[in-house]
């Protein structure tokens, strides 16, 4: 499941609801997570494993640890919740309890706009429907978006400045590709 993105907050107890008993795995995002912002800890009760895609202002309406590290926020939010965590940013984080913490090297500030993290959740959900863990999924799927938004720059297609969606759309298949073609 994919949960949050253009979802809106009018029928906030039964997204509540839903995040809380749904059984499968979840990419919670935007709406999603401004709706748990309320009762983070809902997050304590959930059936199912829960992927949450904050950016750093999502962050700090979840969980204000003021004056910590984005990395010190993150471990912390996971010791707390039994979550996978993507804290969106320069160097996205990934954090899950008992996993390594993870640092996302590819993208670029163009990244920072409107509807790119209803890109990454899709992509995230789609890689948890192909049978990845979340950790895995939300560690692919940030580092594809990134790669898809450098290459887009490169080619000429767009500047950090003008960089949208769809420009990461356009080149995700070519990052999957390096991806899979690079010698290990």
């Amino acid at each position: 499941w994919a949960l949050g993105p253009g979802l809106g907050k009018s029928r906030a107890d039964e997204i509540l609801e839903l995040i809380e008993k749904a059984k499968q795995p979840m990419v919670v995002d935007a709406d999603g997570l401004n709706i748990l912002s309320g009762k983070v800890s809902t997050l304590q009760r959930c059936r199912g494993e829960r992927l949450l895609t904050p950016h750093p202002g999502e962050m700090k309406r979840l969980f204000d640890n003021k004056k910590e590290t984005r990395a010190k926020t993150a471990t912390k939010f996971c010791r707390r919740f039994p979550v996978t965590l993507l804290l969106k940013g320069s160097r996205t984080i990934v954090c899950e309890r008992d996993k390594p913490l993870s640092y996302n090297s590819t993208g670029n500030p163009g990244m920072a706009t409107g509807g790119m993290g209803d890109i990454l959740t899709g992509v995230c959900a789609g890689l948890v429907g192909q049978g990845l863990s979340l950790y895995d999924a939300a560690r692919l799927g940030a580092w594809a978006c990134g790669r898809a938004a450098e290459i887009s720059i490169f080619r000429g297609q767009a500047s950090e400045e003008s960089l949208l969606p769809r420009d990461v759309l356009n080149y995700l298949g070519e990052g999957f590709n390096e991806l899979h073609n690079s010698p290990v």
